[in-house]
């Protein structure tokens, strides 16, 4: 028996699922909301240590990833970081910017998801979490089979929270349309599921590799980096050419290399490709070496004026360490430079989904109108978010994809 029909059903209540529910219902749908969870937005509650890395006042498309990242110019041109902060400053939610325009709650994430969920709500959209998705099907409409009797959100009256209706057993809706939001494979520990990839490819949708990504690397265990757990530093890497030309803390870790310079390029690493790591962005060391003041200096005791000596023991040769840099030839210096300057690195791979930030590929952006975020395949049907072959930079590039994304389908339904 069908429980109630609707204009659109949403599975997912992410930032980008809340984002669609929103505009869907601001142009009077009438809309669902479907959520394993207990409560919305829990990835953006994680987010950017409980404050919500929302945006970024930067946004191109070059900072974004995927098969096709031309895919997200429409909606960002929709939805700017202008648009976002107009939203954040209409919600009385204040915010801080940070390096590189990372742009956060200036208290905390809870203030925006409590925002997007009391303006669904007030705007007539209906919520229910704590179910299992078991089936979704189509005839002439989205059937949405799910297996247990959910407890619904409470809806604010007066002040007042309403009491919750009881019950169990197999629940059936419908819809016009369904907007399949449900995020990708990273951080399963909140949630994350593969719900929405089945979804996609039951309707004949293919779905490029996934992988992590925004996540740290695993070195191989003879490799110089390894048991350099709790070093810091700010570095600049490189991968086939490419890389962030910023000075980004790198970490050390007891399974290879982490922290935000090595998450942000993990988003275009490939198996075998070699990253190449600046330790010292901020110093020209062979000028460093030219200085006569510096001529009577160890090697190893020069370095350490700017590196950490745990490092130094690790990355430069025994045999040019305890040398006076005055004794140094030409292929000497330039050696220990690259040392320094451009250390070649092989990862083994990335750590796992647990460990990444964002899942990199999804379903294809060949397969999806980017003026509408609407199925080629199946009309009606509709994909937003990170469960898209599109993956942010780190930084708010994300959650900024997701609201940009869940915008345009909103706006489109």
């Amino acid at each position: 028996m069908v429980e109630k029909a609707y204009d659109l059903i949403i599975l997912g209540a992410g930032a980008s699922g809340l984002m669609t529910a929103i505009q869907a219902a601001g142009r009077e749908c009438r809309v669902l909301v479907l959520d394993h969870a207990k409560e919305a937005g829990k990835k953006l509650l994680a987010s950017g240590g409980g404050k919500c890395n929302v945006t970024n006042r930067r946004i191109t498309v070059s900072d974004y990833f995927g098969m096709n990242n031309v895919f997200c110019k429409y909606a960002l041109k929709r939805f700017t970081t202008n648009t976002a902060l107009t939203l954040l400053q209409n919600a009385d939610i204040q915010t801080e910017e940070r390096d590189y325009g990372r742009i956060f709650c200036k208290k905390n994430a809870n203030e925006i998801v409590s925002y997007l969920v009391h303006s669904a709500e007030s705007s007539g959209v209906h919520f229910v979490f704590n179910t299992n998705i078991s089936e979704v099907s189509y005839t002439s409409c989205f059937r949405v089979k799910c297996e247990e009797r959910p407890f619904e959100t409470p809806r604010l009256q007066q002040g007042r929270k309403q009491s919750q209706p009881e019950g169990s057993g197999e629940q059936l809706y419908e819809g016009s349309c369904l907007l399949v939001a449900t995020g990708g494979l990273a951080w399963p520990q909140i949630g994350a599921t593969n719900l929405g990839y089945v979804i996609a490819r039951q309707f004949g949708h293919k779905i490029i590799p996934l992988r992590p990504a925004l996540t740290g690397f695993v070195l191989a265990q003879d490799s110089p980096l390894m048991n350099l757990q709790g070093v810091t530093l700010d570095v600049q890497l490189q991968v086939k050419g490419k890389g962030f030309m910023v000075e980004e803390p790198l970490l050390f870790t007891h399974k290879g290399i982490s922290g935000p310079s090595v998450l942000q390029v993990s988003c275009f690493w490939e198996k075998g490709d070699v990253v190449t790591i600046n330790f010292l962005p901020s110093k020209n060391l062979i000028s460093q070496m030219h200085e006569p003041s510096n001529g009577k200096c160890i090697v190893k005791n020069l370095l350490t004026q700017f590196l950490p000596e745990r490092l130094v023991r690790a990355v430069i040769p025994d045999h040019l360490s305890n040398r006076k840099v005055a004794g140094l030839g030409k292929a000497d210096r330039r050696i220990i430079a690259e040392c320094i300057h451009s250390f070649p690195v092989c990862p083994d791979g990335v750590e796992g989904f647990s460990k990444a930030e964002a899942t990199l590929g999804g379903v294809s952006t060949d397969e999806i109108n980017p003026k509408t975020m609407e199925s080629l395949l199946q009309k009606g049907l509709f994909f937003s978010g990170e469960v898209i072959d599109i993956i942010g930079k780190l930084g708010g590039y994300n959650i900024h994809w997701a609201f940009a994304s869940g915008y345009v389908a909103g706006q489109s339904v």
